[in-house]
């Protein structure tokens, strides 16, 4: 298995003008190395076809195509994993059906996490670290909770949740192994800068 990249963890849109794609290329080139598809909503083939497209663009640009939640769309669309929430597929069973490819589990407590480890994980996104716009139900795990997290887990942790470009350095110096960020890149009046800032600030870290 591929080492996880470091760093801009990047999750594709629809919204704010963007759509899969776009904004799939935007993160890439600004220089994330891991790039998620989010979808809820299309019909499943027509996910497994732009799953398809993200993933000749990530080996475009040698990174790692992950698609959220959909066990069927990263196995069709041969993706390099997938990432499964506490409500989604279950992890073991994703495990299963995937082999070897990339697993990802969300948690938002240390026994979600030890769990995620338990059942095969190879990564954890941790949070919600901060309160969310975009996702304003979710627990917020704090940077307690995320440095008991991760103190208590062997596999790698990405967070997730609320952050901003001022939180980079104080969550790279915890240890994780990168950020997610959406509406702070694609939300902002100039996301590809914004992207690269992220990029920047955590190579500067």
């Amino acid at each position: 298995m591929r080492v996880l990249p470091e760093g801009l963890y990047g999750i594709t849109v629809r919204a704010w003008g963007f759509d899969h794609l776009s904004s799939a290329k935007l993160l890439l080139e600004a220089g994330a190395r891991i790039v998620q598809f989010r979808e809820k909503e299309l019909p499943t083939r027509e996910m497994i076809a732009q799953a398809k497209k993200i993933k000749e663009l990530c080996e475009s640009y040698d990174a790692i195509l992950i698609v959220d939640d959909r066990v069927d769309v990263a196995y069709a669309s041969e993706a390099d994993g997938v990432h499964v929430g506490q409500e989604d597929f279950p992890a073991n069973l994703a495990r299963k059906v995937l082999g070897d490819a990339i697993l990802g589990v969300s948690a938002s407590s240390v026994s979600e996490g030890v769990r995620a480890q338990e059942d095969g994980a190879d990564y954890v996104g941790a949070g919600s670290v901060f309160p969310s716009s975009t996702k304003p139900e979710e627990k917020v795990l704090g940077i307690d909770g995320l440095k008991e997290l991760m103190r208590t887990i062997r596999i790698p942790v990405y967070a997730i949740g609320g952050i901003k470009l001022e939180h980079v350095r104080t969550l790279r110096d915890l240890g994780v192994r990168g950020v997610a960020v959406i509406s702070g890149i694609f939300a902002s009046r100039d996301p590809m800068d914004s992207a690269r800032r992220f990029v920047e600030e955590w190579k500067k870290a």
